[in-house]
C-alpha cells in the first residue's frame, strides 16, 4: 500500500512539475510568427532529420521524407503542390522528427521552429511562416543587424532594442498569418544559418528585457549611425514619440560618418521623372544650408536632417520630403547639404563643403555655377542654381547612414568600448542615452 501511495505521489509531483515547467516556458518564451516570404511560386524544403509534410488542418501526413531529401512545393491552379502532386490542404506543415534541435531548411536557409506554408492572402503565390520562440528569433536577428565581434554591451543593447521592436510590431502582417517579415521593413532575420555564439549570449543575458516609456513598449527604432546627432521622430516620419528625441551621437568612427554622392543634373532629372516628379530641365534646388546642431531651419530637423527640398525646373517647382528624395536618389541619409560644382574644382580634394560643425570656414569657389552665395549663419532656405553647363554636378555631401531615430549602432559600439571594466549592465546606459525617458524592464 505504501509503495502504491509513494508511486502515486511521485507521479503527481511529476505532473505538477511538468505543468509548472510548461507554464514557466509559456511565460518565458513568447512566440513570434515570421514571414519568410510572401507570394512565392516555388520553394525547396528539407530538414536535418527525417521529416513529413502534413495537412496542417487535418494533421494528415501528405508525404514522408528522409533527412536532407529535397522536396519541391509550388502552387498550380490555385492548389498547393508537393513534388508536383496537387494536395487539398489549405496549409501544409513541415514536421521534423525529434532530435537535437531539429532544423528545417527553406530555399537553402536553415530555421528553428515550425514551418508552415499557405496560399498568400489576396495573391496567387505561397507564404512561408516560421513560428518560433521570440528569443530564438532574436538569435537570427542580432548577427544580421550588428557585428557579433563588437563589444558585448553594444550587442546587449541591440538585443533589447530588437526584442522591444519585435513585440511592438506584433501582428503587423496578421492579414497574411504572420507578425513580422525578414526585411528592414521590420528587422532583418537570417534564421539559424547566421547565428553566432556571441550574439546568442547577448540575447540570453538580456532575456525578457524590454524598453518602456511610462509603462508601455516603445517603437525602438535603430539605425547604423546618426552622423553626429540623432533626430526627433516627428521630423522623420511625422508622428511625435516622446522616447525618440534628438541626442548627440558618438558615431565618428563609422565608415559612413561622412559620405558624398555626385549626380549629373540630367541624370537627376531622369530619376525624378521616373519617380513621378517631372520638373523638366532642373534649374535650381532650394534648401537651407547645413549648420551645427541643434538647428532651427524650417526645412530641417533638430539634427539638420532635411525635411523638405524645393526642386525648380522648366515645368515648374515641386516640394519633396527629404525622405522621399533620399529614397529616389539612393542617399545614405537625409543629413546632407547640396552644392553645384564643376569637375575642375579642387573642391573634391578637400572637405570645404563640411559646414556641419565648421561654421564660418566654408570657402566659395569662383568656378561655381551662378547661385546665391551661402550664408552659414542663416536658417532660411537658399537657392543653388544650375547653370546648364554639361560638366556640372550636383554634389550631395552628408553624414550618417539610416533614418536617424533611436539607437545608433555605431554610437552604441563607441559607448560600449568606454564601459567600465567588468560592468555587465552598461547596455542600459546606452539605451537610456538613445531613447529618452525610458526604463529597462524584465517582462518575462
Amino acid at each position: 500500500m505504501f509503495k502504491k501511495v509513494l508511486v502515486g505521489l511521485l507521479m503527481l509531483l511529476a505532473v505538477v512539475s511538468t505543468a509548472v515547467a510548461d507554464a514557466d516556458a509559456a511565460v518565458a518564451s513568447p512566440v513570434i510568427r515570421v514571414g519568410l516570404g510572401a507570394n512565392q511560386i516555388n520553394l525547396v524544403l528539407s530538414a536535418d532529420n527525417d521529416f513529413t509534410v502534413n495537412d496542417n488542418t487535418t494533421k494528415e501526413v501528405i508525404g514522408e521524407f528522409k533527412a536532407k531529401q529535397k522536396v519541391s512545393v509550388s502552387v498550380k491552379n490555385a492548389l498547393i503542390t508537393v513534388n508536383g502532386a496537387a494536395v487539398s490542404a489549405r496549409e501544409i506543415a513541415v514536421i521534423a522528427k525529434e532530435g537535437e534541435t531539429p532544423t528545417i531548411e527553406v530555399n537553402n536557409h536553415n530555421y528553428r521552429g515550425d514551418i508552415t506554408i499557405h496560399r498568400t492572402n489576396g495573391k496567387t503565390g505561397l507564404t512561408v511562416v516560421d513560428t518560433l520562440l521570440l528569443e530564438e528569433y532574436l538569435y537570427g536577428v542580432i548577427p544580421k543587424e550588428i557585428s557579433p565581434d563588437w563589444p558585448v554591451e553594444s550587442l546587449k543593447a541591440q538585443a533589447v532594442a530588437a526584442r522591444t521592436y519585435a513585440l511592438y510590431m506584433m501582428n503587423k502582417y496578421a492579414s497574411d498569418g504572420y507578425d513580422v517579415n525578414t526585411t528592414t521593413d521590420c528587422q532583418v532575420y537570417g534564421g539559424r544559418t547566421i547565428e553566432d555564439p556571441r550574439s546568442t549570449r547577448a540575447v540570453n543575458d538580456t532575456a525578457g528585457q524590454v524598453i518602456q516609456y511610462q509603462g508601455r513598449l516603445i517603437p525602438a527604432y535603430f539605425h547604423s549611425d546618426g552622423g553626429g546627432y540623432t533626430e526627433n521622430s516627428e521630423n522623420v516620419w511625422g508622428g511625435y514619440e516622446p522616447s525618440l528625441r534628438a541626442v548627440v551621437d558618438y558615431d565618428q568612427k563609422s565608415p559612413h560618418y561622412r559620405w558624398k554622392k555626385e549626380i549629373k543634373p540630367r541624370d537627376m532629372e531622369d530619376t525624378l521623372r521616373a519617380a513621378g516628379y517631372d520638373v523638366g530641365t532642373l534649374q535650381a534646388i532650394e534648401m537651407s544650408h547645413l549648420n551645427n546642431p541643434p538647428t532651427n531651419a524650417p526645412d530641417r530637423g533638430v539634427s539638420g536632417r532635411v525635411k523638405t527640398v524645393r526642386l525648380i525646373g522648366t515645368n515648374g517647382s515641386v516640394e519633396i520630403s527629404g525622405n522621399k528624395l533620399r529614397t529616389i536618389l539612393g542617399l545614405d541619409s537625409t543629413l546632407f547639404d547640396i552644392k553645384i560644382v564643376l569637375p575642375t574644382e579642387k573642391f573634391f580634394d578637400v572637405d570645404i563643403v563640411d559646414t556641419y560643425g565648421n561654421i564660418g570656414t566654408k570657402k566659395v569657389d569662383m568656378n561655381l555655377a551662378p547661385q546665391t552665395e551661402p550664408n552659414l549663419f542663416t536658417d532660411k532656405p537658399t537657392t543653388r542654381r544650375i547653370g546648364g553647363r554639361s560638366n556640372e554636378t550636383v554634389l550631395f555631401s552628408g553624414y550618417g547612414w539610416g533614418h536617424g531615430l533611436g539607437l545608433s549602432q555605431w554610437g552604441a559600439k563607441a559607448m560600449a568600448e568606454k564601459a567600465p571594466p567588468g560592468e555587465t549592465a552598461y547596455f542600459q546606459e546606452i539605451l537610456k542615452h538613445y531613447y529618452t525617458g525610458v526604463e529597462i524592464q524584465k517582462v518575462y
